[in-house]
């Protein structure tokens, strides 16, 4: 049997930084995106994390681009908020 250069924890790695990438883009679009962002976040972070352990670039790289892409999704979603009109 040939061994494949990434293993289970990479692939999982990967997976997790998918999903977290998935999860970014949705909460910069849905109006209410904040809670997707949050979990881009965290599974932005498991996959980093995941990639990190395996020493797999690509699910590193995955987990932090989730990362920053949610977090710019939260900062999106909060400058939607800002009031036009005296505060009450």
């Amino acid at each position: 049997m040939e061994k494949s250069p990434v293993g289970l924890r990479g692939m999982v790695g990967r997976v997790l930084g998918l999903l977290g990438l998935v999860c970014g883009v949705v909460g910069i679009f849905y109006i209410e995106g904040i809670s997707m962002a949050f979990l881009g976040i965290i599974l932005g972070g498991l996959g980093y994390y995941f990639g990190l352990t395996s020493q797999d670039r690509m699910g590193q790289i995955l987990g932090i681009s989730a990362a920053v892409l949610s977090a710019v999704a939260i900062g999106a979603n909060g400058l939607e908020g800002i009031p036009y009109g005296p505060l009450q």
